[in-house]
Parts: C-alpha cells; structure tokens; sequence
C-alpha cells in the first residue's frame, strides 16, 4: 500500500470524522484494505459489497438478521452505489462505534425508516426489534420486554425532539 495515498486519504478523512484519532483512522483503512484485498488498485476507487459487508457484521458485532444486516449496509453506503468505500466505511464506523446519542439516534432512524413517510411505527420498531433480537425464552413475556422497550425509546425520543 503506498504510503503517500495513505497519508492523503487519513488526513482527508480525519477532516470530517473526530471520534477517531489520525491513528485510528489508519488503521480502520487498513482492515478496509485487507477485507477488500486489492493491492493494485487505489483505496478511494474500491469498495466493500453487500455479502462482504454482512459477513463482517456476523463475524465482529454477531448480527444474525438479513433484514437488519441490509439496513446497516443501506445506512452506511451513504452515495448509495452498493458498495462502502472507505470513506463511508470510516465515517459508518464511527457513528457505530462511537457516535453521539444524537448521530447513533440518527443512524437507527436509518436503518429502520423504510416507507418515505418521515416515520417509523411503533409496530416496526417492535418487529425489528423482535427479530433482531435472540430469544432466549420465546413467549409472551419476551414479548411484553420488547414492547416496554420501545415505549421507552419512543418517550426519550419524544423528549430529545422537544429540546
């Protein structure tokens, strides 16, 4: 990996992404260039594709859920050309990682608007919820949990809406 085009490309990103250190940036595009694996191209020009991308949220963070796996590739791939360059691969990553309440707030809204409305029901966030997450005794108290959940999420939402 050349040397210079890394330098560049740390110090680009570092522009816009502050929850990571120069250092950590280098070596966030590091592990991109590697799960990419090609030395002959130019970093900024490749890309992780879906099933790759899937395959990282099962492995590091145990996502299990095709639907929610989907999302997070959505939200991430922020130019939407089904790929995560790596600069979005950074930028996702801190939020992921690292965010604010507000910018975590606001990748969830991501992921789970779906309908163009300017909406997410309190029906699906339960099902996402629901399927996202393991049930380790499956019934209606798991259930009621869940639904308590989102009650919760939804009323400190509200409150971080009227701020």
């Amino acid at each position: 990996m050349d040397q210079k085009v890394l330098k560049r490309l740390v110090e680009s990103i570092s522009k816009s992404v502050n929850s990571f250190k120069k250092s950590e940036i280098e070596c966030l595009i590091r592990i991109f260039h590697n799960v990419v694996g090609r030395g002959d191209v130019k970093l900024a020009n490749v890309g992780l594709d879906r099933n790759t991308f899937r395959v990282i949220l099962h492995s590091i963070f145990g996502m299990t859920d095709d639907v929610l796996m989907n999302r997070v590739f959505f939200a991430f791939d922020k130019d939407n050309d089904n790929y995560i360059n790596v600069k979005e691969w950074v930028k996702g990553l801190s939020v992921f990682l690292r965010g604010t309440f507000e910018e975590k707030l606001k990748f969830c809204f991501e992921v789970y608007y779906f309908n163009g409305d300017g909406y997410i029901s309190r029906e699906r966030i339960y099902d996402m919820l629901k399927n996202s997450l393991h049930q380790q005794s499956p019934g209606e108290e798991t259930d009621e949990g869940i639904r308590e959940l989102v009650d919760i999420a939804l009323k400190k939402m509200v409150r971080i809406n009227k701020l």
